[in-house]
Formats: structure tokens, sequence, C-alpha cells
């Protein structure tokens, strides 16, 4: 059994170091802890860790040489929990810290679970910060990419308010309110995504394929065409030629549209034209207000400082025009300004949100007027989901029906000339 060299504080803040064995280094910071120590440092004793790593390898250098390479082939330190798996683990601590373990006991088993490697990976790497001596919101913040600033933010006010588990809570409702907001829009534009995906290759393949072949038989009986049905062979000589070439120029026309988005410029534009975006801009709209609620809401409710949370509600936005409002609304609340009364002024909120707000800043209720306003644009959202799906669809198969009508009609048009010729 290796032997694990330690340092270590006990619960008076002492230093103590010494030397203990145990099967994995996992087991032997668990034994630290079960004795009431702090462990500082662990290590596998230089001289056995490399003997037991000699007699490994020589015992099987291939299997070892394998092993090698597949650590090497597989790098997890770039990899980051998305959104559920961020909503699976909040759900998990929080039942387990409601179960009475502790934040160090809970991360541990947690990362002892089969199924997510990258899960695995974080959850040991934070279960070694915190058992070197970090707090929970400290170990999180070293990987922004799987914590965001939201969540960090959430936890440390839950550890100084000594509320973890509410902080946990709000967080799990808020990313699943999140996520059920994505999933409701998603799944309404999927239908509408079909009829026009497969509206559009019809339509491409009639005039790729099926025109060229009545542009033979038309071109042998000598007479003149209607207009239409030149306009569509017209087109679909042009896209058989250049089909490639017009390929070619979308790709990079959806290449240089995106590069130009992600400039500060482009991407204020697009943003202020997604919030006036007919059809969709309700939508978009009454989720932003929603996400702005309800983020601003949690963060208060918590203890987390108004400019602090400001600064993190302007990163969750995603919307330069909003990002914007929420940077001159810090600015003036610095100032001593209230909250609603920038907004109001700003011109992007509605007068709802403000009124409601102010009330909140009257009676010394902002949290809780903030998540009323949530609540009421999600179900503003929803009805507005819903409204838009049964505009689009129908919409779209009009559009539809109206193109691959125009390409029948222009077909049947010579026939119906040549059968009045021959009466």
């Amino acid at each position: 059994m290796p032997n694990f060299d330690y340092k270590a504080r006990d619960r008076s803040g002492a230093s103590k170091s010494g030397s203990l064995e145990a099967p994995t280094r996992a087991l032997a910071l668990q034994s630290l802890q079960n004795q009431g120590l702090v462990p500082l440092a662990v290590n596998e004793a230089k001289a056995e860790a490399k003997a037991a790593k000699s007699k490994k390898k020589a015992s099987n250098p291939r299997k070892q040489d394998k092993a090698t390479t597949a650590a090497e082939q597989v790098n997890l330190s770039g990899k980051k929990l998305g959104m559920s798996a961020l909503l699976q683990f909040s759900i998990d601590l929080r039942d387990l810290l409601s179960a009475g373990l502790t934040v160090g006991s809970s991360i541990q088993k947690l990362s002892q679970q089969a199924g997510n490697p990258v899960r695995q990976h974080i959850l040991k790497e934070l279960h070694t910060d915190i058992v070197q001596g970090k707090s929970l919101s400290e170990a999180m913040a070293g990987h922004p990419k799987s914590f965001p600033e939201f969540y960090v933010s959430l936890i440390r006010a839950g550890e100084a308010s000594g509320h973890l588990q509410d902080a946990l809570e709000d967080a799990v409702r808020h990313y699943e309110r999140s996520a059920e907001t994505r999933e409701e829009v998603v799944s309404a534009l999927v239908y509408p995504c079909i009829v026009l995906v497969f509206g559009i290759l019809i339509i491409i393949l009639c005039i790729v394929f099926v025109v060229p072949k009545f542009a033979e038989v038309f071109e042998g009986i000598g007479q003149t065409l209607p207009g239409p049905t030149r306009m569509l062979m017209n087109t679909s000589d042009f896209m058989v030629k250049y089909g490639l070439f017009v390929l070619i120029a979308i790709t990079a026309l959806v290449v240089l549209f995106n590069r130009w988005k992600r400039t500060p410029n482009g991407r204020r534009s697009w943003d202020a034209f997604l919030l006036k975006m007919p059809l969709f801009n309700k939508v978009i709209r009454s989720s932003a207000y929603a996400n702005f609620a309800r983020t601003l809401a949690n963060l208060l409710q918590n203890g987390v400082p108004v400019l602090n949370a400001l600064d993190i509600v302007k990163i969750t936005t995603n919307n330069a025009i909003l990002e914007e409002q929420v940077t001159e609304l810090k600015d003036r609340v610095t100032d001593g300004s209230s909250l609603s009364r920038p907004l109001a002024e700003s011109g992007v909120f509605p007068d709802v949100f403000t009124d409601m707000l102010s009330i909140g800043e009257e009676t010394g209720q902002i949290p809780r007027s903030l998540t009323q306003i949530a609540r009421r644009y999600d179900q503003e959202l929803s009805r507005d989901v819903k409204r838009m799906t049964t505009l689009l669809e129908p919409l779209l198969m009009v559009i539809i029906a109206a193109a691959v009508g125009f390409v029948a009609l222009s077909m049947l048009l010579p026939v119906f000339q040549i059968s009045q010729g021959l009466r």
C-alpha cells in the first residue's frame, strides 16, 4: 500500500505534517478529513511512487503505453458543462446538501458518479480546491466556462448568508425556466423550418431537373412561349450553369454576415433589428424582459449588491441594445437614481415593466416585483410563441404553394397554348 506525505491544519489552525498509508490519494484525503484535519497538500511518497510506476510499467508495458496514449488524446481541461449538465449538477448538489452532507463530501460523491467524463473531471478539480481550503464559489470561479458569473454570484451570496441550499434552489428554478423557454421557442419553429426547407428543395429540384426536360420539348415546337414560361426556363438555365457559383456566393455571404455580426457596430445593428423584426419581435422582447427581471430578482434576493447584480445582468442579456441600457442604468443608480426611472426614459422597456418596478421600489419589495414581472412576461412569451406559430405556418404554406404553383402554371401554359392552336 502506498504512503502519502501530507501537510494539514487542525481545527485550531495549527499546522501538521506526516505520512499515512492509503490505497489511493482520494482515500488519504478522506482519512485526513475524518481526523478533523484540513489537508493543504497530499502527495504520494516519491521513492515509492517511482518504484510502483516502474514495476507497473515493467509488468505490462503495452497496456501502459495504451493508457498513456489515451490520456494524451483525451484532454478534458478545455471542455465545459452545458446548461443541462449544470442544471442536473445543481439539483444533485441541492439534494445532497438537504440530506445533511457537507459541501466537500457532496462534491466528492458527485465526482465519483459514472456518466459524463467532463462533469467528473470538473467536479474532481472542484473537490481538490475545496479540500485545499477554497470555498465552493472560489473553486467554481476557476471554471468560468462551466459556471457563469451569475451562477457563481448566487453561490457566493448563499455562502455569505448561510443559505447555500436556497441559492441552489434559485439557480435550479432560473435554469429550468431558461431551458423551458428555449425548448418552447425551438419546438414552435421546428415544423415551419421543416416546411420551408422541404419546399425550397422541391422547387430547386423542379428547376434543375424537371424544367430542362420540358424546355427541350418546347424548343422543338418552335412557338413563342408565354412570359412566365420563358422566365422559368431562363432561371432554370442559369441555375444549371451557375448553380455551384450561386451556392459558393451564398456561403460566402453567410460567412461575411457572421463576421460582420461579431463586430460592435454589426452586433448593435443586428440586435436592434431583432427587437423590431416583424412577427418575431414580440417573442424576442418578451424573452429578454423575462430574463432581465428573473436574473436581477434572483441576484438581489440572494443579497448580491445592486451594482454587481447589474454587471451580471448585462452579461446575460445577449443583446447589445439592452446592454447599453443596463450600462446607463448602472451609471444612474451610482449617482443615486432609482431603477425604474432610467428604464422608463430609455424607451426600450414597456410602461408596464417600469410601473411594476416603480411600485416595488415604493414598497421596498424590488425582488418580489421583479419576480412578478418575470412571471408576467413568461406568460406573454408563451402567448406570443403560439401567436407567431399560428401566423407563421400558414404564411409559409402560402409562400411555398405560390412558388410551386408558379412552376406548375409556367409548365402548363405552353400546353394550353398548343391545344388552342390545334383547335
